[in-house]
């Protein structure tokens, strides 16, 4: 027979999972009156608008550790500062050593991964530039 506290620690669990299921339910039904009565004012203004039509745009995570752009800005700085080529690593080390962050392995992981997808808009818009990719990703600033 299994142990008192294993099944009290189930049924707390789902009872908290289905109370979050319950919120949720009625967030997607608040949002898709919105939605609809958004939709009505549009058909009101355009009537051959077709709505249905309009992409949606996934909402963007925010940062925990760093406000908009920080991050990209943060690069950018380190990379100045240490004007040759630094490996991806060494750009989130220097930005949590920066900031003054714990040394955890979840939390470089994430900063990483954040680090990684600022530095490809930087190469989008031509700020800096990959040199090399395996095995660690070095970047420089262009110009």
């Amino acid at each position: 027979m299994a142990e008192p506290h294993v099944i009290s620690g189930l049924k707390a669990k789902r009872a908290r999972l289905a109370g979050e299921i319950i919120q949720a339910q009625e967030i997607v039904a608040q949002r898709t009156r919105e939605l609809l009565a958004i939709d009505a004012v549009l058909r009101m203004f355009t009537p051959d608008s077709k709505p249905d039509m309009i992409a949606p745009i996934r909402p963007a995570a925010r940062g925990t550790f760093f406000r908009y752009g920080e991050l990209s800005r943060l690069a950018i700085s380190i990379l100045r500062r240490v004007g040759k080529p630094v490996t991806l690593n060494a750009i989130v080390g220097l930005a949590i050593e920066g900031k003054g962050l714990p040394d955890d392995p979840h939390l470089k992981r994430n900063i990483t991964n954040v680090a990684r997808q600022a530095l490809f808009r930087l190469e989008r818009r031509g700020v800096v530039r990959r040199l090399l990719v395996e095995p660690d990703t070095w970047w420089e600033l262009v110009g």
